[in-house]
């Protein structure tokens, strides 16, 4: 599979991940319950999204030092921005905080869980 595809599955399942939370607090919750849901998932979408294009910029095949600087940009800017993100949305929007937390945390987890299911058959795994 390729780094496009990939990214595009995790990006996928991280989205349902959070449609699902969102569709889960309107059942359950109230508009705050479905608000803090949506946020605490558009967060985790959001920094992985901008962690990809960031990394992802980098040509297949370049040098592995202008790869490690990609990666190492991504992951820098993928913590300030979810820091950011997280003081906005705590100090602006009128939040339920375990709804938020809870969708973050299941959103970055199906990015872990994702992972695994877009590599090529052909990696081996040590």
């Amino acid at each position: 599979m390729g780094v496009n595809k990939a990214t595009q599955r995790i990006l996928a399942v991280q989205f349902v991940v959070t449609l699902s939370a969102v569709l889960i607090a309107a059942v359950f919750g109230d508009a705050k319950t479905v608000r803090s849901a949506g946020a605490g998932g558009g967060i985790g979408f959001a920094v992985t999204a901008c962690f990809a294009f960031l990394v992802f910029r980098v040509r297949p095949g370049a040098a592995a030092g202008k790869m490690a600087r990609a990666l190492f940009l991504g992951e820098a800017v993928k913590f300030v921005l979810t820091v950011l993100l997280f003081a906005a949305a705590l100090v602006f929007m009128d939040l339920a905080f375990m709804p938020f937390i809870l969708t973050y945390a299941v959103t970055l987890a199906a990015y872990w869980l994702a992972l695994p299911l877009t590599l090529d058959a052909s990696v081996k795994m040590l």
